[in-house]
């Protein structure tokens, strides 16, 4: 009987101390969560390939593409996987397959250092970098205001030609870059590019091969951005006995805001192609601008013009562009679960073939889109 009392007290004393099973308002506290700081996942819907922002209105225009994102991060942030589907908002998936994307991405980091490797896939009628298969690996370091990053990678064409031929290139890069606040943000990139097809699929040597270097310095204020590069390049096509050709480009380009509704986009270039082979140099002039104008969030109008010229020594190229495409997009008042969306888009293209005046070109053409989505 004595042993039975003495059990009995010990027992009333260790749940007297237990939290789970102690009187007042800790009879409800709950099992502590598992730690997943080793792991973390997440879904984020995105649109136009950047997450979504609730209570934001987008755009008419823009977001073309929606889709999810799966992210998952492993041992304390030092590894992460990255699955993302999209499909064009325009057109249903259901309707039309061949306006998905898919990209699948690993990343890991070590102090200073970051590298991944990268797929992805886009079929023909997506917005962003459609009919394209890419595979990447890359790493970048960076340390204050200096940042240099690399990448390898081969890129492909999901569309064959009428002969079944589909291009591929095989690229790697160096980026080197500079930048801090209120200074010019300079950069330097060094690419190789090689092109083949898969016409011989015994021949593993390219056909064309394209060796870049390329300087580019930036700056800009609250209300505009400029950016000035040139670039280097040696061409060689070994499918015409080792051809070789020098390309050299300039390019300007700025960005101005005066208006928080309009963005205005001039641009400014200049291409020059020496022809070894040939002795020809071929001169390829070219400027555009673009404005952006966004009355209210539901109401929008883009504006774009651009020339291009194409001349060569020789006398065999004489060529003229002139083209300009404008749109005006509007968001109409929701009807039960759509929301329609109207646009009114026209455009013109004239090339001007100064030998052949007989091949002169001119197009005009204008495209009235209404858009159902679903809210």
């Amino acid at each position: 009987m004595h042993d039975i009392l003495k059990f009995t007290l010990l027992c009333v004393l260790l749940l007297g101390h237990d939290p789970v099973w102690a009187g007042g308002d800790e009879w409800n506290t709950s099992p502590k969560p598992a730690d997943t700081s080793w792991y973390q996942t997440r879904l984020t819907p995105m649109s136009d390939g950047v997450p979504m922002v609730r209570n934001v209105t987008p755009d008419t225009d823009r977001p073309r593409t929606q889709g999810l994102l799966a992210s998952t991060t492993w041992l304390k942030g030092a590894f992460s996987t990255e699955t993302e589907v999209a499909a064009n908002q325009a057109i249903s998936p259901g309707n039309d397959p061949s306006a998905r994307m898919m990209r699948l991405g690993v990343s890991g980091s070590a102090g200073l250092v970051r590298y991944g490797m990268t797929y992805r896939t886009a079929d023909q009628t997506f917005s962003q970098a459609p009919g394209l298969e890419r595979r990447e690996a890359w790493g970048e370091w960076k340390n204050g205001a200096m940042a240099i990053s690399t990448a390898v990678g081969q890129r492909s064409q999901l569309d064959a030609g009428a002969t079944g031929n589909r291009v591929q290139q095989n690229f790697n890069r160096i980026d080197v870059s500079w930048g801090k606040p209120a200074w010019p943000h300079l950069v330097f990139k060094y690419g190789e590019n090689a092109a083949s097809n898969t016409m011989d699929p015994l021949s593993v040597f390219p056909q064309r091969t394209d060796h870049r270097v390329e300087a580019a310095v930036g700056y800009g204020g609250r209300l505009w951005e400029a950016r000035l590069a040139s670039s280097y390049g040696l061409e060689t096509d070994l499918m015409n006995h080792g051809a070789e050709s020098q390309v050299k480009t300039q390019s300007i380009t700025a960005s101005l805001r005066p208006l928080e509704t309009l963005t205005v986009t001039p641009t400014l270039g200049y291409r020059v192609e020496q022809q070894e082979w040939s002795g020809a140099r071929i001169d390829s002039p070219s400027a555009s601008l673009s404005m952006n104008y966004t009355q209210n969030p539901r109401m929008s109008f883009t504006a774009t013009g651009n020339y291009s010229g194409l001349r060569s020594t020789d006398k065999l190229i004489d060529l003229d562009s002139i083209g300009g495409k404008g749109i005006v997009s509007l968001e109409l008042e929701p009807v039960k679960d759509w929301k329609p969306q109207l646009s009114l888009e026209g455009g013109y293209n004239l090339q001007v073939n100064r030998l052949m005046p007989s091949a002169q070109t001119e197009n005009l053409s204008g495209l009235l889109r209404l858009v159902l989505a679903t809210m």
